[in-house]
């Protein structure tokens, strides 16, 4: 597992089941290097449903090169005006 670590990327989506709830345009995912530190997502919208981004199990995914992804489940989120702020857990496999 990783220790620290800050991912920022220019293209994301937040999902409900298998539709895209929110398309992100630029984000930032950092965890900091402290005990039960958890990973904290920051991102700009470009669309959002509003009512499936409130709804569960939510998932932000971030492409990959090659076609992968990385899934981390969205645990609680804050929404600014054109901002998500957003707790996430552990990074799925």
């Amino acid at each position: 597992m990783f220790s620290a670590l800050t991912l920022r990327g220019r293209a994301g989506r937040l999902v409900w089941g298998y539709r895209t709830a929110a398309e992100l345009s630029t984000w930032t995912i950092a965890r900091p290097n402290e005990p039960n530190a958890v990973w904290t997502l920051t991102a700009t919208v470009a669309r959002v449903d509003r009512y499936s981004v409130l709804q569960r199990p939510l998932l932000f995914y971030a492409p990959r090169k090659a076609g992968s992804h990385w899934c981390w489940p969205v645990h609680r989120m804050e929404f600014g005006e054109s901002t998500i702020v957003a707790r996430l857990g552990p990074p799925e496999h």
